[in-house]
C-alpha cells in the first residue's frame, strides 16, 4: 500500500508530466469546480471558464469573474487541414474533445483531443510574491504542448485571438486597435476610445494586449474580424492563409454587421509529431490605477520599465523562466497542503490566484518625477461583494495567504487605511470599515456609524501585529502607534458585551448576524486588545503593555465564564443552544498570544462534534441562527483552530465538497447554502464570487509562518502619499534571501568593505562620508542598528535590493503601429536586450528618521553599516540569480 508521501510524489510527477506532452494518460479527475481560473491577476484582469452543471468546457466562452460578461478568446488547432477549437465556442471548426481539467495554484491544465493530437492547454497566471514588479504586471500566459496519439507526424497550425470585449462591458463601445513589434515580441492592443475611469467590474479605462514571441516559426500576426479570420484559418487546407478585412483602426466591439474585430496570432509548426510549449500572452492594463489623497498612483511594474513595450517584451521573453518558477511554487505549496489532505490541496490550488488577484500594487512619484519607493500602497477591491476598497474584513479573511506568500503585502494594504485615518478627514475613535465605496476611486470612509466599530478596530490591530511579527518590520507600529492605541482603548471598553455592535457578516442578511452580543465578535475585540499589549511591548512602552495585557486577561476570563457552557462555546450570550464557527480564534493562534487556554479550543471542537451527526452536505452553518448559510473562509479559519484532526478534516472536506459541486454557477464563492450548495446568483451583491477572502484556504499553512525580530526604525512623522522621499522601502521581504545565502553575502561584503575602508582610511586619514544610494534598504532590518526592537523566535531575513527606477512614458499607441494589417514573421529575429527585474524588492515601508544627536563613534558606526550594506547589495546584484519563492516550513 502506498504511503501518503509516495502518493504525493506520484501526484507531483503527474503535474510535471501534464506540463508537457508526456502527460497523456490522465489520472481520473475528482475535482469539478463550477468555474476554473484562466487569466487571473488583478480585480480587472480576471478571466474564468464556467463549467457548471457539467457543461462542456469546449463549448463555452471565457467570462469575467462576475459570470455576466463574455471575454472573447478563441483558440484553434489545424491538423492536416482539419480544424478543432480548444478555447471558446467559435464558428467554424469542430470542438475538441475535453478529457480532463487539472488545477494547481498557478496553472489550469485542460487536456483535449483534437483528431490525432492530444493537447495540454495550460493557462498560467504567475504568482510572484517576492518580486512586486512581476506580481503587479497584469499579464498571463496560455501555452500548448501536445503529441500525436497515432505516433505519426502531422501538419500542425495553431491560432489564438481576443476581442474588444476585454476592455468594456458594452458591445456598442467604440474601440481602437493597433499592432506593434519590439525585439522578439509581436503584440496587438485594443482600447475604448471613450475611456471611463468609473465602472462597476469590467475596466472601461483599460487597454487589452495579445502578444507572442516572434521566435515562433512562421508567425502571422493580424487584426481582422472574427468571421473573416477564423473562417480563413479553418479552411480545409494545410498552412495559414490570413488576410484582414478591416480597412482602418477604429470600430465598435461588435460592428453593425455583427462582426467582432479580433487580435490574432497564428503559428505554422509544419509537419511534426509533438508540440512543445507554443505560448501566447494576454494582459489588461490600467494606468493610473487610482488616486489616493489627491495623488495619482501607478502600478508598481512601471518603476522597472520605460514603456509598455519594454514590459511586454520582458514578460514574453521570461516565459520559460516564469513557467519554471510557477512549477516550483506549485510543488512547494502542494507538498505542504497535501500533508494535510488531498481535499485541502484542492482548495489551496483553487484559491491561490483568486486571493492574489484581489490586489493592485501601486507606487507614487516624488515631486521631481522619480519613483517614491518608500510609498508603496496596495489597494484591494471587495470582489464579489461590493465596490469597497480595502475592506478590513476581506483583508482579514485573506490574511493566511498574505502571511504565507509575503507578509509585506499586509503592511502595504494597511498603509493607506492608517494614513487616511491619521488625517483630519477622519475623526472617529474607532477604525473605519474601508477606504470608501466606488473602486477604483478611493474616496475614504469618514462614516461615524459605530455598528462595525469592534469588527474593524479588532481587524486593524490584529493585522498590524501579524504584519510586524511575521515580517520583522515595525515601521507601521512606529508611525501609527497612537492611532492603534486609540483603537485599543475603544476595544477595551466595548468588546466584551457588544450589544450594539455587529460583525461584518451582518452585511449579508442570509447569515442572520444582525443581533448583538455575538461572542465571536467579542472574542475578536479581546484578542485585539492583547495584540495591542504585544504592540506596546515591541514599541518599548512598558506601561501600555502592562495595561493592555491586564485588560485583555480580565476580558478573556469574563468571556470564558459567560461563553463556555457544558464544555461548549455559546455563539450568543445567554442562549444555551447557540453555537457556531468561532473563527476568530485563528487570530489568537496565528499571533501566538496564548491568551486563551486549550480548553477553549477543545470546547469549540466539542460544539461542532455535537452537531456532526446531522451535518448538511456542505458543512456547518456559520451559526445556529444562520441555519442555512455559511462562509467557506470562516470555515477554514475554524478548521485551523480545532485541536482534533477529525473535526478539522470534516470542516475541510465540506468546503471542498462545495468547491467541487458544480450544480450551481459561481466563481469559487465564499457564501452559500449548506444544504444545496447554491448561493446568491450572478449580479446579486453580495455573492462572494472570486473574493480574495478565499485566501483563508491557507489558514493551516499560515500557522507555520515563523515570527521574526521586529525592528522599529528611528522615529519619524507619518509619511503621506504626497511623496518627496526617495528612500527605498527595501526591508526584509518575507521569503527573500534565505539562510546561508544571506550569510555568504554578508561575509563577502564584510571582507570587501573592510578592505576598501582600509584603503580609504590610508588615503584620507578618516572615513569617507557615505554617499546617497537610491534604493538603500532599511538598515534596521539587517542589523541591530539604531531603532527599537523586540526579539521573537526567528530572526528577520536579509533585505532585497530595489532596482533603480526609470520613469515610464504615457501608455500611448506606438508610432510603429500596423493599422489593420498583417505582421508576418517567417523566422525568429535576434532578441533585443530588455531590462529585467532585479531580485524581488521588499515593500515594507521605510521612514527617514528625524535628526538625532549622536556621538561621533555612533555616527561612524552607522556610516560603516550603510556602506557595508551597499557593498552587500552590489555583490548580490552582480552574482546572485533570482530565485523562486522559498518553501515555508
Amino acid at each position: 500500500m502506498l504511503c501518503r508521501h509516495s502518493l504525493f510524489l506520484l501526484g507531483l510527477l503527474h503535474l510535471r508530466l501534464c506540463d508537457n506532452w508526456l502527460g497523456l494518460v490522465q489520472a481520473q479527475q475528482t475535482f469539478f469546480p463550477a468555474a476554473v481560473p484562466l487569466a487571473v491577476r488583478t480585480p480587472t484582469f480576471n478571466c474564468w471558464l464556467q463549467t457548471a452543471n457539467g457543461s462542456n468546457p469546449m463549448a463555452s466562452w471565457p467570462t469575467f469573474w462576475n459570470n455576466q460578461h463574455i471575454l472573447g478568446w478563441a483558440g484553434y488547432i489545424k491538423v492536416d487541414g482539419q480544424t478543432w477549437h480548444w478555447l471558446g465556442d467559435p464558428i467554424p471548426g469542430n470542438a475538441s474533445t475535453w478529457l480532463s481539467t487539472q488545477i494547481t495554484p498557478t496553472r489550469t491544465i485542460i487536456t483535449v483531443q483534437a483528431g490525432p493530437m492530444q493537447l495540454n492547454v495550460t493557462f498560467l497566471s504567475p504568482v510572484e510574491p517576492s518580486d512586486w514588479s512581476k506580481q503587479s504586471f497584469p499579464f498571463s500566459y496560455v501555452y500548448i504542448d501536445g503529441k500525436a496519439t497515432d505516433n505519426q507526424p502531422h501538419s500542425i497550425q495553431l491560432y489564438s485571438d481576443i476581442s474588444g470585449e476585454w476592455v468594456t462591458n458594452s458591445l456598442a463601445t467604440p474601440i481602437q486597435w493597433s499592432s506593434s513589434k519590439i525585439g522578439s515580441t509581436s503584440y496587438h492592443q485594443v482600447r475604448s476610445t471613450n475611456a471611463l475611469s468609473t465602472f462597476q467590474d469590467v475596466a472601461e479605462d483599460s487597454v487589452a494586449y495579445h502578444a507572442i514571441s516572434t521566435e515562433q516559426p512562421n508567425l502571422v500576426s493580424i487584426i481582422g474580424t472574427d468571421q473573416a479570420l477564423r473562417a480563413q484559418f479553418a479552411t480545409n487546407q494545410e498552412g495559414i492563409f490570413l488576410t484582414t478585412d478591416l480597412a482602418g483602426q477604429f470600430g465598435n466591439v461588435r460592428g453593425t454587421d455583427g462582426k467582432f474585430p479580433v487580435l490574432a496570432h497564428a503559428v505554422n509548426l509544419g509537419t511534426v509529431e509533438t508540440i512543445s510549449s507554443v505560448a501566447w500572452a494576454v494582459g489588461v492594463v490600467r494606468d493610473p490605477i487610482t488616486t489616493f489623497m489627491n495623488v495619482s498612483r501607478r502600478a508598481y511594474y512601471w518603476s522597472q520599465y520605460a514603456t509598455i513595450d519594454d514590459a511586454i517584451a520582458a514578460f514574453v521573453d521570461d516565459f520559460p523562466a516564469a513557467r519554471t518558477r510557477a512549477i516550483a511554487l506549485d510543488e512547494q505549496i502542494l507538498q505542504a497542503a497535501t500533508a494535510v489532505s488531498q481535499d485541502y490541496a484542492d482548495l489551496v490550488s483553487l484559491a491561490t490566484r483568486q486571493a492574489m488577484a484581489g490586489m493592485d500594487i501601486t507606487l507614487s512619484t516624488s515631486p521631481d518625477g522619480t519613483w517614491n519607493f518608500s510609498d508603496v500602497k496596495i489597494f484591494m477591491k471587495d470582489v464579489g461583494n461590493s465596490q469597497r476598497v480595502n475592506p478590513t474584513e476581506t483583508i482579514y479573511g485573506a490574511l493566511p495567504a498574505l502571511m504565507y506568500f509575503n507578509t509585506s503585502f499586509i503592511g502595504a494594504l494597511l498603509e493607506p487605511l492608517l494614513e487616511y485615518q491619521s488625517s483630519s478627514a477622519y475623526t472617529n475613535p474607532f477604525a473605519a470599515s474601508d477606504l470608501g465605496l466606488g473602486y477604483p476611486a478611493v474616496p475614504g470612509d469618514p462614516s461615524s456609524d459605530a455598528l462595525f466599530a469592534v469588527e474593524n478596530s479588532g481587524n486593524m490591530l490584529i493585522l498590524a501585529l501579524a504584519h510586524a511579527r511575521s515580517s520583522g518590520d515595525g515601521s507601521l507600529i512606529g508611525r501609527y502607534y497612537l492611532l492603534l492605541k486609540q483603537w485599543a482603548d475603544y476595544l477595551s471598553n466595548n468588546s466584551l458585551i457588544p450589544s450594539q455592535q455587529s460583525p461584518a457578516d451582518s452585511r449579508e442578511a442570509s447569515l442572520a448576524q444582525t443581533h448583538g452580543n455575538i461572542t465571536n465578535l467579542a472574542l475578536k475585540g479581546i484578542i485585539a486588545v492583547q495584540a495591542m499589549a504585544e504592540i506596546s511591548q515591541i514599541k518599548a512602552e512598558a506601561a501600555d503593555a502592562q495595561k493592555y495585557g491586564a485588560t485583555a486577561e480580565s476580558l478573556a476570563q469574563s468571556w470564558i465564564s459567560m461563553t463556555m457552557a457544558s464544555s461548549q462555546l455559546l455563539w450568543t450570550y445567554g442562549e444555551s443552544a447557540s453555537y457556531g464557527l468561532m473563527y476568530n480564534l485563528l487570530a489568537e493562534k496565528l499571533l501566538q498570544l496564548n491568551l486563551f487556554p486549550q480548553t477553549v479550543y477543545a470546547a469549540e471542537s466539542t460544539s461542532l462534534s455535537n452537531h456532526a451527526a446531522d451535518l448538511p452536505p456542505f458543512g456547518f452553518a456559520l451559526s445556529s441562527e444562520s441555519s442555512a448559510n455559511t462562509r467557506s473562509d470562516w470555515t477554514l479559519f475554524t478548521a485551523a483552530t480545532v485541536p482534533d484532526n477529525a473535526t478539522r478534516d470534516r470542516l475541510i472536506s465540506t468546503v471542498r465538497a462545495k468547491a467541487s459541486a458544480n450544480a450551481s454557477a459561481g466563481t469559487f464563492p465564499n457564501l452559500y447554502d449548506v444544504q444545496t450548495g447554491a448561493g446568491p446568483g450572478a449580479g446579486i451583491s453580495p455573492n462572494g464570487f472570486a473574493s480574495p477572502a478565499q485566501g483563508a484556504m491557507f489558514s493551516l499553512l499560515a500557522l507555520a509562518v515563523p515570527n521574526k525580530t521586529v525592528v522599529i526604525p528611528p522615529s519619524a512623522p507619518a509619511k503621506t502619499s504626497a511623496g518627496g522621499s526617495h528612500t527605498s522601502n527595501a526591508g526584509a521581504i518575507a521569503g527573500g534571501v534565505v539562510g546561508g545565502l544571506a550569510s555568504v553575502l554578508l561575509l563577502a561584503g564584510l571582507a570587501l568593505f573592510l578592505h576598501r575602508r582600509k584603503r580609504r582610511t590610508d588615503a584620507d586619514g578618516e572615513m569617507a562620508t557615505p554617499q546617497p544610494y537610491n534604493g538603500a534598504p532599511n538598515m534596521a532590518q539587517m542589523f541591530d542598528a539604531p531603532g527599537e526592537s523586540a526579539t521573537s523566535p526567528t530572526s528577520a531575513s536579509g533585505a532585497i535590493h530595489v532596482p533603480p527606477s526609470r520613469g515610464p512614458t504615457a501608455n500611448a499607441f506606438p508610432s510603429k503601429a500596423v493599422m489593420g494589417g498583417v505582421l508576418r514573421t517567417a523566422n525568429a529575429e535576434p532578441t533585443s536586450a530588455v531590462p529585467s527585474s532585479q531580485p524581488g524588492s521588499s515593500h515594507l515601508p521605510s521612514v527617514s528618521g528625524t535628526s538625532v544627536s549622536r556621538g561621533t563613534n555612533d555616527e561612524n558606526l552607522r556610516s560603516e553599516m550603510v556602506r557595508l550594506r551597499q557593498e552587500v547589495e552590489q555583490l548580490r546584484a552582480a552574482q546572485v540569480p533570482q530565485e523562486a519563492p522559498p518553501v515555508y516550513e
